[in-house]
């Protein structure tokens, strides 16, 4: 189906290549999962394929691409789409209609078919995509996770024989993500449809995906089986890989095997290690109460010309030196909430106080990331963008920051020639530069590979531990995990659940409720029967390792 050759490949911008002998075969029907650190190549390599660089005038291409042994290298993009459908990073890129229907429809008009079938395809693909009955929804009404659905069905609906995929569940709820990975597994099984899926969160895909390829500074350093992947590319730690929480508890543990295979990890557990007594256990404690900083009381918010609200009576409140996650399907009205407290949309029922007062009074002391970075970089370097309308940092802070952001080698650069996710890193590194009282981050693991999370999670931790307050919307449940401190989870414009991080994540009953995905170490801790953990970390308070282990 697809072959490359040698393939490399230079932006004019630049005097390195970013793709450097790229050698790649897909066959009919096979699925493999393309990942690497931000920045490596991977949405490049991506842009070759789709007939996105064969143009000299944007840079210098290299090598040879085949397609059902035709050589496509120089083909044009019109003509690569006929055989192959690409869902992009950013779905915006790619939705242009007014109509959900109209968007999935257009590639069929274009064809001169028959209304009656268009609209009968049309609908057929948007049940595939779980979007049935949004035919006569506006695009703009649709969530992150939606717009992502909607993007796959306007490619779907034409049938290609290979589909490629640029991070197309990165805006998904975790139950969402397993939905779209059984359509794509069922559309390879019954249409021999070729995949291919660039995506930082091997930790989630590693189960859906036999082969894994790895891409380090342009050229691929691991093809082969996912399974063996782990052990083959133990100790580097620089290739951006988010391991499944079942290797990353075989490695904590010092397992003689790495393994994502839950039946395996409970048999290298109940072999090489101990279980502690209780009274032995020692896991972290609980945060302290902290001063209050938002209060939201009452909140109800209905959009112009919506027959029904979409936030009913909402309560709650966020402290200081606290990290609260936002969880829940796509759709329930999470970014709806973020935008009132972010000041982008008006409290018209109930109130919003930050700091005692109204919240439009305060603005200027809130920093929000939204879905959408890129359209909040203004400036024409990235470190023209950290010191943006801010005349208080100095030249040592901001080398300090790009430091901490990984962008040390990028300060001269376009932020928007960057990756998506270096680019996410610019704009949170702008915000925490103005040293805001609160801090609201919308999807903000979009786009990190493993090293770009853990630094953003430090920035995040440094963060609240010095007095901030944190408000992140997110379906990562591995992040939520990690660092919040509580756990919101909205459904339907409703509070399901406000409670601290380990009783939320650890209620299965509720996760299923939110349109969560139980970890992987609940169903461990079951088998060799210690508390709920959510963590490999709090995994190891209940076991010990003095056995065997892994050296």
């Amino acid at each position: 189906m697809l072959k490359i050759e040698d393939l490399s490949y230079r932006y004019l911008s630049r005097h390195k290549f970013t793709l450097k002998k790229i050698n790649l075969q897909l066959a009919e029907g096979e699925m493999l999962l393309l990942a690497g650190r931000s920045g490596c190549g991977k949405s490049t390599l991506i842009k070759a394929i789709s007939g996105l660089l064969n143009n000299n005038d944007k840079g210098e291409l290299r090598g040879k691409i085949y397609l059902e042994n035709e050589d496509i290298t120089n083909f044009s993009p019109e003509k690569i789409g006929i055989l192959v459908g690409t869902v992009y990073q950013s779905p915006d890129d790619q939705l242009f209609a007014m109509t959900v229907a109209d968007e999935v429809g257009f590639a069929l008009e274009n064809q001169g078919l028959e209304p009656d079938y268009i609209k009968e395809q049309v609908s057929e693909t948007l049940r595939l995509v779980g979007l049935a009955g949004f035919e006569n929804y506006s695009i703009h009404q649709l969530s992150g996770g939606q717009r992502q659905r909607l993007a796959l069905a306007s490619i779907l609906i034409t049938k290609p024989r290979l589909l490629i995929l640029d991070e197309p569940v990165s805006q998904m709820n975790p139950q969402g993500v397993q939905d779209f990975l059984n359509l794509l597994l069922k559309l390879n099984r019954e249409e021999k449809i070729a995949i291919l899926m660039v995506e930082h969160r091997v930790n989630e895909l590693a189960g859906y995906f036999k082969r894994l390829a790895v891409m380090q500074a342009g050229k691929i350093i691991y093809d082969g089986a996912t399974e063996n992947a782990w052990s083959l590319l133990d100790g580097k730690e620089d290739v951006g890989l988010r391991e499944p929480q079942n290797v990353k508890l075989c490695r904590i543990l010092e397992l003689s095997e790495l393994s994502s295979v839950h039946q395996k990890v409970v048999s290298l557990i109940k072999n090489e290690c101990s279980l502690l007594e209780k009274e032995q256990a020692t896991c972290k404690s609980c945060c302290a109460p902290s001063e209050r900083i938002v209060e939201v009381q009452s909140l109800h918010y209905k959009y112009p010309g919506a027959a029904e609200e979409t936030l009913h009576g909402l309560n709650f409140e966020l402290c200081q030196k606290q990290i609260t996650a936002l969880m829940g399907f796509n759709g329930a009205g999470k970014s709806t909430l973020m935008n009132l407290l972010g000041g982008l949309a008006k409290v018209e029922e109930g109130s919003v106080n930050l700091a005692g007062a109204p919240i439009e009074k305060g603005l200027g002391k809130i920093g929000y990331l939204r879905q959408e970075p890129d359209l909040m970089l203004l400036a024409d370097t990235v470190l023209e963008e950290l010191c943006w309308k801010n005349k208080s940092i100095t030249p040592s802070e901001v080398e300090a920051l790009l430091v901490k952001l990984n962008l040390q080698d990028y300060a001269r650069d376009f932020p928007l020639a960057l990756s998506k996710g270096q680019r996410l890193r610019v704009v949170l590194g702008a915000m925490l530069a103005k040293k805001p009282q609160l801090l609201l981050l919308d999807e903000p693991t979009t786009g990190q590979d493993e090293q770009s999370l853990t630094e953003i999670k430090k920035l995040l931790l440094d963060y609240k531990n010095s007095g901030g307050c944190v408000f992140i919307c997110t379906h990562d449940v591995e992040l939520a995990t990690e660092v919040a401190d509580r756990v919101i989870v909205l459904s339907q414009g409703r509070i399901l659940a406000d409670a601290p991080t380990e009783t939320v994540l650890s209620n299965r009953a509720l996760l299923q409720a939110g349109g969560l995905a139980a970890s992987s170490l609940l169903d461990i801790c079951e088998e060799i029967t210690v508390p709920p953990c959510i963590t490999a970390e709090e995994v190891k308070c209940y076991v010990s390792t003095s056995t065997v282990g892994r050296h």
